[in-house]
């Protein structure tokens, strides 16, 4: 058998005044304000402002540009690595380690590595913040024609897809038609528990279990497709 390498990511957001550096310019005259007058007029500009941010903030962590990568899980038959982050220095260093770490696995036949719709975010998300941070990536591992090199990265979402774009399958709900416990949280409040002393060994459990549900559904589902 092929060694299966299982590994997924946890992002957070840049703090605001890094998010407004970059976010789009918010365009006043986009907004209607009739004859409200001047006062109740800059009341609605203001207010729209404020929402055209906080709909950008809201959803930083998945986005490159106003996104940081908080920690990366990996996982094998010898066990669990962890690459844990938490600022721009260290998220440097994991992102440098990563990539090392796949490159070197790059150059042994019959190691690919797996994780639940890497393909559409985890790996276009490492690349895109490398490429901000000015952290090399080996050239053999990234998309060339839009395509990233299938050989080696196993996108447990696409292979569920089974050909069917449309088709969205969670992890947890992937867990449990296969019989497996599924996640142990949200990872919509990954960032607050890891940034938070009193919660963060709870975020790191949370990255844990999703790569060892990750691990174990891989296992189940790709048996029958990769000996």
């Amino acid at each position: 058998m092929k060694k299966r390498i299982i590994f997924d990511i946890e992002t957070g957001s840049l703090p605001f005044d890094k998010i407004a550096e970059v976010a789009p310019d918010f365009d006043p005259d986009s907004v209607k304000v009739g004859n409200l007058g001047i006062e109740k007029g800059m009341e609605k500009i203001n207010e729209a402002k404020r929402s055209h941010m906080e709909s950008i903030e809201s959803k930083a962590a998945l986005n490159a540009e106003y996104g940081t990568v908080l920690a990366i899980g990996i996982q094998d038959e010898s066990g669990q690595t962890l690459l844990v982050g938490g600022n721009a220095e260290a998220e440097v260093e994991i992102l440098e380690e990563f990539w090392t770490l796949v490159e070197d696995s790059y150059g042994r036949t019959g190691e690919f590595w797996i994780g639940h719709n890497i393909l559409n975010f985890d790996l276009p998300f490492l690349l895109r913040r490398s490429m901000l941070l000015g952290v090399p990536v080996p050239r053999q591992l990234v998309p060339q024609f839009r395509y990233w090199p299938q050989d080696f990265w196993v996108d447990t979402f696409q292979i569920w897809a089974a050909g069917d774009w449309k088709k969205f399958v969670s992890l947890n709900h992937l867990c449990r038609s296969f019989g497996l416990p599924g996640k142990n949280g949200s990872g919509a409040r990954f960032q607050e528990l890891f940034e938070d002393p009193k919660t963060h060994d709870e975020s790191i459990e949370y990255l844990k279990n999703d790569i060892q549900i990750t691990y174990d559904v891989s296992m189940k589902m790709l048996n029958c497709l990769y000996s």
